[in-house]
């Protein structure tokens, strides 16, 4: 996926070969990036690449881009060589095209999927042009001309075959599934989400929100057909993405199977599961279906339903793998085919990308989300500057959704964040802005302390990528590194304490279990769990964590002592807050998703002794088992 956005905007694909291009651009030598002190003279070894010992996973996948490469001279083979590379299939069996491997076609199952005793599921045969069956897509009326399901078929025929994943037919309508599926949001169970919670209810709209934005909004979804969006629009196009503030209150018009997935999405999905601390406009509940809605969004609104399929799969022990295929693959295969069209390009094939690297990052697909990630950039920055960022609800979580990315991929993989740092403190001010107009809004006082922690993450990541090329004296990364160590104590040390209120500590837990022998951590130990509406002041303090250890862990290397006390104190202290977090009731849906990488870096500093090791394993295979 990642190679197919340098067909369509010259401007990512030509980072390559520019002086300044960015370090995720660059093949590395080495699979497992190292960082360096300055001059000191030997690297550090990345302490984060022996995660697959805990968790029985293989290596990760090295942090490099695939090299750019035209169509035509992949068709063309290099006389005298050995290994012919294999042409990526396009009619193999799900689980092939899933894992990216070659698949012979032998059925009913193919020889890969017998040696691993894998389930192998085929597409069903196409229809025949011309030929719509009655749960064809037809059916669908907020499909546009160009961009709909049908035509898109005929538009993906054009592309390059090696460049075209073949796309699948809606079914009919399932006969299995809710008797009565939920037609509206304003008709599902609805439980509203703690982020939007105010400690006073407040009818006014927000004097800060774009005046001119409002005063255009349309009652019609449709894209204006004198707008034109690609990636060299500026902010001041007309979109109706960016004026959404409300859900579409009918999809009765949906397929009955598109209707139970956005049903299960809009009750089941939060935030949390998509590793984002705070919703303060409820804009993955309430926008982000709406806009999925709107006419000519098809590519979002296949990419969301096949999230919400990927998650009622993994939560069905019966589900199975096409299930989900279905509609991601409908949904990259529109998506091209819009970035083929070039006027199509708006707000809402940002959020596409932004939706499909989500899940490839479920999937652990690093290079496809490092190729979304750069694609997403691209477009980020034409469409916005930092001010006007933060003028909607949808450029806000925008620009947070795509922050996640580029700092949590440079920081771990030691790269350069592709996002100037004008962003992340401009969202700082934004967000403090609403604060002293509002002090009683829960949701923006959260969003204050996520974006500081965000910004102090961007300079640690600028931190590690300079000094892993060696541009950076010894001296100088020391003073840096004490410098960010204050900025994380006086994050934690100032933390709003108006998000601690003592009257929300949990303090008592009716179903607690008796600690056994296998238990490293005490869960049950009061301090640091609130109740909503404060649960993601535990979040942040389980991310603060996560940061510091791994902070403090590149000031020595890892390899020339045992870790420190303070290492193992706080390594330990995040295991109890995710069993705190895993074992109360009240715990909302996807929170133990965000919480998982502290986990992660939490492994390599607790006690290397088999009752910790395993500890850490069974934690492992719940999280596999939520995805």
């Amino acid at each position: 996926m990642s190679g197919f956005y340098q067909q369509y905007s010259p401007s990512i694909a030509g980072r390559e070969e520019s002086p300044g291009a960015a370090p995720q651009d660059v093949q590395y030598q080495s699979q497992h990036p190292q960082a360096q002190l300055g001059n000191i003279g030997a690297p550090i070894p990345n302490p984060y690449q022996n995660l697959g010992y805990f968790t029985g996973f293989p290596d990760p996948i090295p942090f490099q881009a695939p090299k750019t490469q035209g169509n035509r001279s992949r068709k063309k083979s290099t006389p005298g060589m050995d290994h012919v590379k294999h042409r990526r299939t396009r009619s193999g069996c799900f689980t092939c095209r899933s894992r990216r491997v070659k698949c012979d076609e032998t059925r009913p199952t193919c020889e890969r999927c017998r040696k691993g005793k894998r389930d192998c599921v085929y597409p069903e045969p196409a229809a025949q042009k011309g030929s719509a069956g009655p749960g064809s897509s037809k059916d669908t009326a907020s499909q546009s001309q160009g961009t709909s399901p049908e035509s898109s078929q005929d538009e993906a025929e054009e592309f390059d075959q090696d460049a075209k994943l073949e796309p699948i037919l809606d079914e009919e309508e399932p006969d299995e599934g809710p008797s009565q599926p939920p037609r509206s949001f304003s008709r599902l169970r609805r439980v509203k989400t703690m982020s939007t919670l105010n400690l006073r209810k407040i009818s006014t709209r927000r004097g800060s929100e774009t005046p001119s934005l409002e005063a255009t909004k349309s009652s019609s979804p449709s894209v204006s057909t004198g707008t034109t969006a690609s990636f060299t629009t500026p902010f001041h196009m007309v979109d109706p993405a960016l004026q959404s503030s409300a859900p579409h209150k009918d999809w009765s018009h949906l397929p009955l199977d598109l209707q139970s997935y956005l049903g299960y999405f809009c009750e089941n999905i939060t935030h949390y599961n998509y590793g984002m601390v705070n919703d303060p406009d409820d804009f993955f509940r309430e926008i982000l279906p709406g806009i999925a809605l709107q006419s000519g969004n098809d590519a979002l609104l296949y990419a969301l339903v096949g999230f919400s399929v990927y998650h009622r799969s993994v939560q069905n022990p019966n589900g199975k793998i096409e299930d989900f295929l279905r509609y991601y693959n409908k949904s990259v295969t529109l998506l091209l085919s819009c970035l083929k069209g070039k006027d199509n390009q708006n707000i809402a094939t940002l959020l596409t990308i932004l939706q499909l690297a989500t899940i490839e990052e479920y999937l652990g697909d690093w290079v496809n989300l490092m190729g979304h990630q750069k694609a997403a950039l691209e477009i980020v920055t034409r469409f916005f500057t930092p001010q006007t960022a933060q003028q909607s609800p949808t450029s806000r979580m925008l620009l947070t959704w795509y922050a996640r990315f580029d700092v949590f991929i440079g920081m771990m993989g030691g790269f350069d964040t592709g996002l100037p740092r004008e962003y992340f403190s401009m969202a700082v001010q934004f967000s403090q802005e609403q604060v002293d107009q509002d002090p009683e809004d829960v949701g923006w006082r959260i969003e204050v302390q996520a974006a500081a922690l965000r910004l102090i993450s961007l300079d640690m990541s600028d931190l590690y990528a300079r000094s892993g090329r060696g541009e950076m004296p010894s001296a100088s990364f020391a003073e840096e590194h004490r410098h960010i160590t204050y900025q994380l104590r006086e994050w934690k040390n100032q933390f709003d304490p108006a998000l601690t209120n003592p009257k929300f500590l949990v303090t008592d837990f009716p179903h607690r279990d008796v600690l056994g022998q296998d238990d490293i951590v005490d869960p049950y130990k009061a301090g640091f769990l609130y109740n909503h509406p404060f649960f993601p002041s535990s979040i942040l303090m389980v991310e603060w964590h996560s940061i510091n250890v791994m902070h403090q862990s590149k000031e020595t290397p890892m390899s020339l002592q045992e870790p420190s006390d303070e290492l193992r104190h706080s390594a330990l202290a995040i295991c109890e807050m995710f069993e705190t977090i895993q074992l109360w009731p009240s715990t909302p849906n996807g929170a133990l998703i965000i919480v998982q990488a502290g986990l992660a870096i939490a492994t390599l500093f607790i006690p290397r002794d088999a009752r910790h090791h395993m500890w850490i394993r069974r934690r492992f295979a719940l999280l596999e088992s939520l995805g």
